[in-house]
């Protein structure tokens, strides 16, 4: 057992020791602002405050960011090192800390994404994208630096209290599909296919038009169906994959087929049978908030079945509303928090966590998973090849790896097709994922 003490307690700190100690470092613990009872505890103890206590102790520089309230145009001040950057760095004031930065306001500053409340400057798509986060911009997106933190801290107390005890913590690995276009042919109806073959006659892309045909009168399959793919890798490595699914309206950014297709229903069955499902917000759904009810109602049909995840079309996340609509229709998990320009670590960490709401100053009962990489970050965004490509997604896996985190990961189903501007990625994803189950490339027996 621990017990913090800390002179004011407030929701952004029971929220921030919640996560480093409970969470990743894995104690039992308890936060008191009595300094009575923090001399007389008899166990494990962390002062984080300004003040001194003649007890033995592990002492964290305390910032003062976490007993404010509110939102305000503020940067962290930063102190670059190895083996990562540290957020809120102690001042020289002639004492000495056992944990030098404030740790907790960094993970809270980071978790809350406190710099997406203030304005930005958005993206095509409306989005506050990866150059524009203090992460990026200080070179430590690609870390989950809250989890590595947490864990130094960890060694720490044990080394200072042996008999702590620690929940284990193990490295888990999520794959999760977004079907935004379930097929590249089928099952989009009489009028989008005529106009399609025209357009292909208009452009003279005959070797289109060929293959289009070909996948309607049955004889070649249709290039965006590698389900039977992502099945045969589930089985052979015991995934446990989400998908989740654009049940909306067509529109200039929602093109996946129709909703009312018997090949779409066909579909979401057959996976859900085998997989975790979530619905996939329409990006006309973030102007139109009426419209998210009705795309969970029509998944929630087909699968007869609830819908409680979620990931946002384009990864479109504002905040605090994208998360205050999605718990107003009951759904509790977000796998939305990454970028789509870049990969790494969106809130600082690669452990879900509970999402906090500034405007309220309270926790939600909404947990976001972060996701780490994302297929088209690699190749539309970074503009890798796919050797490149593997490196990177190693990279990414072998940080995760070192925090014990959660390595989630976002693939489209075209982009295992071997099709058009995807030929040659197949690799990267199959590597990865051979990758992930035998990281140091022993061969078994």
């Amino acid at each position: 057992m621990i017990l913090l003490y800390t002179p004011k307690i407030t929701s952004r700190i029971q929220y921030a020791v919640k996560f480093i100690l409970g969470q990743i470092g894995g104690f039992e613990y308890s936060v008191t602002s009595s300094s009575e009872d923090f001399i007389n505890f008899k166990g494990a103890r962390i002062n984080y405050s300004d003040r001194h206590f003649p007890v033995d102790c592990i002492h964290v520089f305390f910032s003062g960011f976490l007993i404010q309230k509110g939102v305000r145009e503020f940067a962290p001040p930063i102190r670059q090192q190895e083996p990562w950057p540290c957020l809120f760095p102690a001042i020289d004031d002639g004492r000495e800390y056992h944990v030098d930065y404030d740790i907790f306001a960094s993970a809270f500053y980071l978790m809350s994404r406190y710099e997406e409340y203030l304005p930005f400057l958005e993206d095509r798509y409306g989005r506050f994208e990866a150059d524009q986060s203090y992460a990026f911009q200080h070179g430590f997106l690609e870390l989950p630096i809250t989890d590595l933190q947490a864990l130094e801290l960890q060694k720490k107390l044990l080394h200072q209290f042996p008999f702590l005890e620690v929940r284990e913590r193990k490295f888990r690995f999520i794959p999760t599909y977004d079907i935004d276009v379930a097929y590249a042919y089928k099952g989009r109806g009489t009028t989008r296919n005529v106009l399609a073959i025209v357009r292909d006659v208009l452009t003279f892309n005959f070797q289109n038009l060929h293959h289009r045909t070909q996948v309607l009168l049955n004889r070649l399959p249709d290039p965006f169906d590698t389900y039977d793919l992502q099945l045969s890798l589930q089985k052979h490595y015991q995934l446990d994959p989400i998908y989740f699914f654009l049940s909306a309206q067509f529109g200039p950014r929602d093109k996946n087929i129709s909703i009312y297709s018997r090949h779409f229903s066909h579909l979401l069955k057959r996976l859900g049978d085998y997989a975790q499902t979530g619905i996939h917000p329409s990006f006309a759904s973030h102007e139109k908030p009426a419209r998210l009810l009705e795309e969970i109602k029509t998944l929630a049909s087909i699968l007869n079945r609830t819908v409680e995840k979620s990931r946002q079309h384009y990864l479109k996340l504002h905040l605090p509303e994208t998360y205050t609509r999605l718990m107003r229709y009951n759904i509790w998990n977000d796998y939305s928090m990454g970028f789509a320009s870049h990969p790494g670590f969106r809130a600082g960490t690669c452990t879900p966590f509970n999402f906090f709401n500034l405007q309220e100053e309270s926790e939600t009962r909404l947990k976001v998973h972060p996701l780490a990489v994302m297929d088209g970050s690699l190749r539309d965004y970074l503009k890798l090849s796919p050797d490149e490509a593997i490196q990177k997604c190693e990279a990414l896996a072998k940080s995760v790896m070192q925090a014990q985190g959660t390595f989630i990961t976002l693939w489209h189903n075209d982009a295992l097709s071997e099709y058009g501007y995807w030929k040659g990625w197949r690799k990267v994803y199959t590597h990865l994922i051979d990758f992930i189950h035998n990281p140091s490339g022993e061969k078994k027996a």
